[in-house]
């Protein structure tokens, strides 16, 4: 329930947003001449192009955080193996 009331007042709030900056603004390119567009939509594309750079820098970071740990793992792994056939060696000195 709470989350559909929350849903319902957002969509109201997000479309007076929408209906209040429906004006045309120039947005002006690399080219140099003026385009009109609607204001709401450069909003949107602005908010939908920093969610994608945030996405996909997001995704570079875990990867490579994932890779350090794979990275990590395997070493301890190495390590552990190691320790282990030290061990043993030391078993095999002892009884001898």
């Amino acid at each position: 329930m709470f989350k559909t009331i929350t849903t319902i007042i957002l969509t109201a709030i997000g479309l007076l947003f929408g209906m209040q900056n429906f004006d045309h603004v120039p947005v002006y390119l690399f080219m140099g001449k003026a385009i009109n567009i609607r204001l709401i939509f450069v909003i949107a594309l602005s908010g939908v192009a920093g969610y994608l750079i945030r996405h996909f820098i997001g995704i570079t970071r875990e990867e490579t955080l994932r890779r350090r740990y794979q990275a990590y793992t395997m070493r301890m792994a190495h390590k552990r193996d190691a320790e282990k056939q030290a061990d043993d060696f030391d078993l095999y000195d002892e009884e001898f």
